[in-house]
């Protein structure tokens, strides 16, 4: 509590912030397979931790846009987006006989057969694909 009190500075505790607990909740984010509900639980603490160090408190109400303009971030759930991406570029830019490489075929390879009864399981090459066919982009543009 003492870390984000008024005496220091608005952008100074914002860089603690970033550095001290948005790195330790974004580690390995290129990998994560989570659902949407998981993202936006991600996304409120995120910006409860945000009004805190502004020290806006109830009935105090800030709209997430503004409160997102003010502090000068973003979502945590656009930040896992784009890591997962980066993450998909390094697999594509890498080596053809590469392991990383090879489970993207066979991903792509197996996309026909059907899988096991019930729920569909989520994995990150399915969230891949959630997200090419948001920018309307398919697997042969790549």
């Amino acid at each position: 509590k003492k870390a984000w009190s008024v005496k220091i500075p608005l952008h100074k505790r914002l860089l603690l912030y970033s550095a001290l607990v948005v790195s330790v909740l974004m580690y390995n984010s290129s990998c994560w397979a989570v659902p949407q509900i998981f993202l936006e639980k991600l996304d409120v603490v995120h910006r409860r931790h945000l009004r805190y160090i502004l020290n806006i408190k109830w009935p105090g109400v800030i709209s997430n846009k503004n409160l997102y303009e003010r502090c000068q971030t973003e979502p945590l759930s656009a930040k896992v987006e784009r890591s997962r991406w980066r993450m998909f570029g390094h697999v594509l830019r890498g080596p053809i006989d590469g392991p990383a490489f090879s489970s993207v075929i066979f991903a792509i390879n197996t996309l026909h057969l059907t899988g096991r009864k019930g729920r569909p399981q989520s994995n990150l090459f399915s969230l891949i694909l959630q997200d090419l066919r948001k920018r309307n982009m398919f697997l042969n543009n790549i």
